[in-house]
């Protein structure tokens, strides 16, 4: 269903509707990224190339930012190669925790690795020797620039970093068609001109469940996407939809990428 499309009428929830600060962050992961799904190896491989294409002849990002991360540290691996700081970001503070246990614990297993795997023989990839302990040093705490922070995405500093992410956000967060633009035009407003940026969305999804709980969701369409980020002044705009049999869960159509270059605003 297109946003035009939305019955106004019917209540919806909002993002300060949702239970966050009682979000299971170990049950999302599980159902989620316990391990690597056909989706998001085709997500992987659509945006590894986009970072390359744009960062072919440039040099490294200064500042980057994944808004959202949840328990998915694999958007801030595509930007590993091309950055020279990450700060992760989430309005959970379950998420937060998850997130700062995941970066500071040493162990023989690494859940991320099958992720980084499908990413190492890439240019730029294939010349980073250890993953995990390259991300730690990337989001070494510098407050505003680096580290792990809980933040909004509607309460992002304009125009500060150069390089973004923004995986199942937007859509995943409200019932709002408004909410859901204003959180795509702060991730965007976020970045500074010129900053390439890959987002991932879940077309037409009805909700989702975490730990016994449904959690508010928007069913966007890929054409939902494009209009809002051209209105938004985005150069190089590509919006996929993902034609991956196999889905996550049930209760979405597909999963639809987007990436391309912040413009002026």
């Amino acid at each position: 269903m297109s946003l035009s499309m939305a019955n106004t009428a019917t209540p919806v929830r909002r993002n300060a509707d949702a239970p966050w600060n009682r979000f299971s962050s170990h049950d999302y992961w599980r159902r989620n990224y316990f391990e690597l799904q056909a989706e998001d190896l085709e997500i992987i491989r659509l945006v590894s190339n986009f970072f390359i294409d744009a960062f072919d002849g440039c040099p490294q990002a200064r500042r980057s930012i994944d808004v959202g991360s949840g328990t998915n540290l694999y958007p801030a691996l595509l930007m590993l190669p091309w950055t020279e700081r990450i700060l992760l970001t989430d309005f959970s503070p379950r998420n937060v925790h998850w997130l700062r246990h995941q970066l500071a614990t040493d162990g023989a297993s690494w859940t991320w690795r099958p992720f980084w795997r499908a990413l190492q023989e890439a240019e730029g990839y294939k010349h980073i020797g250890e993953p995990r302990k390259q991300l730690r040093e990337a989001c070494v705490s510098v407050p505003g620039c680096a580290g792990i922070e809980r933040r909004s995405v509607f309460d992002l500093p304009e125009a500060r970093w150069d390089l973004g992410t923004m995986f199942f956000v937007a859509e995943s967060i409200t019932e709002d068609p408004e909410e859901f633009r204003a959180a795509v035009a702060d991730f965007v407003g976020a970045l500074k001109p010129g900053a390439p940026f890959a987002t991932a969305f879940m077309s037409g999804s009805d909700g989702y469940p975490v730990a016994r709980r449904v959690f508010p969701a928007l069913p966007i369409t890929p054409g939902d996407v494009e209009l809002h980020f051209t209105e938004l002044g985005v150069s190089k705009l590509s919006v996929q939809l993902l034609g991956t049999k196999r889905r996550v869960r049930e209760g979405y159509e597909g999963m639809i990428v987007a990436t391309g270059i912040a413009g002026d605003r």
